[in-house]
């Protein structure tokens, strides 16, 4: 699944954010490294007209992969404008609200980031279980699709 684009009104939640985006970055690395999450990726592709930024890690040998939104914030007579600041801290404070959950024992780790476990999509490549979820909503909702096939090695956890 391709990252996703979103449009945003001037005043819309998180515009007055002051942190950089590299700094929320760092600060969600901090979070997963807490949690001893291992094998910490960062992959920036600047090939395309837009910028794309994907984050990878283990944890208990499952891979995980959260995809950062490309956000812009829509600007009267002028050009939209990247903000991938408001991106890092959308991230940021939805994976730290998570880990409190953990660190509480409401869940546990892998519950509490089961929506970014990285599962193969149709080409192979690694997708997050809730970007496949809604690519998929139709089938599941029929009950024709069964999702321990797309966990890894075809097991039920």
């Amino acid at each position: 699944m391709a990252h996703r684009i979103v449009k945003i009104a001037p005043g819309a939640n998180y515009t007055g954010t002051t942190v950089n985006f590299d700094r929320s970055l760092l600060q969600i690395q901090a979070m997963l490294e807490k949690h001893k999450c291992s094998r910490i990726a960062i992959q920036k592709d600047m090939r395309g007209e837009l910028p794309t930024i994907t984050l990878l890690f283990e944890k208990a040998g499952l891979p995980y992969i959260i995809e950062f939104p490309i956000i812009y914030e829509r600007r009267k007579k002028v050009a939209d404008v990247l903000r991938m600041d408001i991106s890092g801290r959308i991230i940021h404070d939805r994976i730290k609200a998570l880990l409190i959950e953990v660190e509480l024992d409401v869940l546990d780790f892998s519950q509490g980031m089961m929506a970014f476990l990285a599962i193969p999509d149709k080409t192979g490549r690694p997708q997050a279980l809730q970007d496949y979820i809604v690519d998929n909503k139709e089938r599941l909702a029929t009950g024709s699709f069964d999702i321990t096939y797309q966990l890894p090695e075809g097991r039920s956890p």
